[in-house]
């Protein structure tokens, strides 16, 4: 009785081994994306992803961190972050880009509270910029001169209050920022650094204001922007129609799409 009882729970552990490794593991794969995040859109809604377990994280370098140490298999994230942060000598050398994959081509805006004339004078800074060439050696400092977006025309907001009366009384400006290479991010001194940190401070340079940042949650800019705890985001925005109809969007200045990260072989 025993030799069959043994025997049943034998052939039972053999039918579970097998069973698992048919379906490979029996173990959904892990994709991560920044909750809030274009990634996070094509994470949830591509078919690419269908057969994952999809997990939000609270920013695109949890997201790196998560395949770097083997918790997710593979994260989205803006193809703007790879250049620089992924590779050969970075923090991630041993992940890489998924070659030929990418979703949702985008650009880069600015964005401001809802009818705020602000904009007008970052949009006249923006094209300065780009015509003396400031912005493009900007650029290049972080290998994104070749995603430059060229001389943008535009319709001047009227406002009923002035958003940029409002700024120029403070003296400064409020950029809401995440940190992440190569738009914002502390270098080996503790020194805020970057594409957009550079950009936002030649611009303030420029309208003759300070430029203060301030490190906000993503999945709250909306409500950071609208209570002016910032006076705009700042930070590898991707624009897109549901953000036009509800803040104030300046020129693009930069084109993206999602990228997805795996380990390196």
């Amino acid at each position: 009785m025993k030799m069959k009882k043994l025997f049943a729970v034998l052939m039972a552990v053999l039918m579970v081994a097998l069973c698992f490794s048919a379906c490979g593991g029996n173990q959904a794969k892990v994709v991560v994306a920044e909750a809030g995040s274009a990634g996070e859109t094509v994470m949830n809604e591509d078919k690419y992803f269908a057969e994952f377990t999809k997990t939000p994280v609270d920013a695109q370098a949890t997201a790196l961190m998560e395949v770097k140490s083997g918790t997710a298999d593979m994260a989205v994230i803006d193809y703007v972050m790879s250049i620089g942060s992924i590779g050969e000598g970075t923090d991630y050398a041993d992940l890489k880009l998924v070659e030929d994959v990418s979703f949702a081509p985008e650009e880069y805006g600015i964005a401001f509270r809802k009818g705020s004339d602000a904009v007008n004078y970052v949009n006249k800074a923006i094209n300065e910029l780009k015509a003396d060439g400031t912005l493009d050696n900007i650029a290049k400092k972080y290998k994104l001169q070749d995603l430059l977006l060229g001389d943008s025309t535009f319709e001047e907001v009227k406002a009923e209050e002035s958003d940029w009366e409002y700024i120029q009384k403070k003296g400064e400006l409020i950029v809401g920022i995440t940190l992440f290479a190569p738009m914002n991010y502390n270098d080996e001194n503790g020194e805020l650094v970057g594409f957009e940190t550079e950009f936002a401070k030649a611009v303030c340079e420029k309208l003759g204001i300070k430029v203060k940042f301030q490190v906000i949650n993503w999945k709250s800019k909306e409500t950071e922007l609208a209570s002016k705890n910032i006076d705009c985001i700042w930070n590898g925005m991707t624009i897109d129609e549901d953000r036009k109809a509800n803040m104030q969007i300046s020129i693009p200045y930069m084109e993206n799409k999602q990228a997805v990260v795996v380990k390196a072989d």
